[in-house]
């Protein structure tokens, strides 16, 4: 019969405590053991080959031990890593059963007895083709082996863990990715935002960081853009949900533009890019912000050299990346609104482009520098 953790639900609280923990998972590890009257317990990320531990989280062992262990790598020797990084993610189990057909060397013998070990529960929290994540909680003689009622109780941990470790990996990702997008981003000369593959602002550069302070219509709330248009906050979401669908090689899009009306200014321009997936990233999308007021927007003279089009399509061009509608720019040039649509189809096929943000942010791309 499985019965409930003593404390439960805070053992719970302090395992997903453990994301935002600086200590990590240290001390939900000394929780544990006090639930299950344990002595030491250890969240390895062990390296399959060579064998060795690339990361860990204990509690309950002493430093001159650590470092001894870890001088002599004597998890080479041990008996339930040596097991479990043959074994899928499972259930907690007993060492007991391990032991008959395991010979350890004398120096972990030795360290063994000094330590009056005799049982472990352990778990294979998670495996990769080059990691297995490691939960092992060791018993003394005194404090007896584990019973299977006590195995059954901290299975019902076993979803939360996993979930646990899996999220600190997503955590672990989404720092490393943003440290390398670091050095690459900040020299950018305009506001530039990296999302994640959940459309989460992960990084942004320093003038992406003075505009957000400067701009009352634009903001950033928990991880998101948050714009004072509910329009395009709409669109936005919309947008970067396609975006980052297509970086994954979910969706045949590309990149998209967006404008902030601004009061009495001109409105900002919201580049969306596509980030493909990566050793960094799941995919996201790379959002550049364009200040009209700052940056010079290219002319209709530089877009019909680069694109090869007429002056008369070019004109439009200009006044489409200035964010002007099809209405606007047809009473700006003096021409119907239906020649600026033929006009802009026949931009389209000349720019393999099918839609205006699509095409606009291809300018952009191209003659902003």
């Amino acid at each position: 019969m499985t019965l409930e953790l003593q404390n439960e639900h805070s053992l719970i609280q302090s395992l997903y405590g453990a994301l935002t923990d600086r200590e990590g998972f240290h001390g939900f590890l000394e929780k544990l053991i006090g639930t299950v009257n344990g002595c030491a317990a250890q969240l390895l990320v062990v390296r399959k080959h060579p064998l060795q531990m690339d990361h860990l989280w204990y509690h309950g062992l002493s430093d001159e031990f650590l470092g001894w262990y870890l001088e002599n790598n004597m998890i080479a020797q041990d008996v339930v890593t040596n097991h479990a990084i043959n074994q899928s993610p499972g259930l907690f189990q007993s060492a007991l059963p391990l032991l008959p057909d395991f010979q350890p060397g004398q120096d972990y013998s030795r360290w063994e007895n000094d330590q009056d070990m005799l049982d472990s529960a352990w778990l294979v929290v998670d495996s990769t083709p080059t990691h297995t994540f490691l939960l092992t909680i060791q018993r003394t003689v005194a404090q007896g082996p584990y019973r299977e009622s006590v195995l059954q109780s901290l299975n019902r941990l076993v979803p939360h863990i996993r979930q646990a470790v899996l999220l600190n990996r997503q955590l672990e990702s989404r720092s490393k990715a943003a440290s390398s997008l670091a050095s690459v981003i900040e020299v950018l000369p305009d506001a530039t935002f990296v999302l994640d593959s959940l459309a989460s602002v992960l990084y942004s550069n320093k003038t992406a960081r003075n505009l957000i302070q400067r701009e009352r219509c634009l903001g950033i709330r928990h991880d998101r853009f948050s714009f004072a248009e509910k329009d395009l906050q709409a669109a936005f979401f919309r947008t970067s949900a396609q975006v980052v669908r297509s970086s994954m090689g979910k969706e045949s899009y590309s990149s998209e533009t967006l404008f902030l009306k601004r009061e009495g200014r001109t409105p900002l321009i919201f580049v969306i890019r596509p980030i493909e997936s990566s050793e960094l990233l799941a995919g996201g999308a790379l959002v550049t912000v364009y200040d009209q007021e700052n940056r010079a927007l290219p002319s209709a003279e530089h877009i019909a050299a680069y694109f090869s089009l007429t002056p008369a399509e070019a004109q439009v061009c200009e006044n489409l990346v200035a964010g002007i509608d099809p209405q606007g720019c047809a009473e700006r040039l003096g021409r119907s609104v239906a020649t600026v649509r033929s006009q802009i189809k026949q931009i389209f096929q000349k720019t393999d482009c099918s839609r205006q943000g699509e095409l606009i942010s291809r300018i952009l791309s191209a003659l902003l520098h």
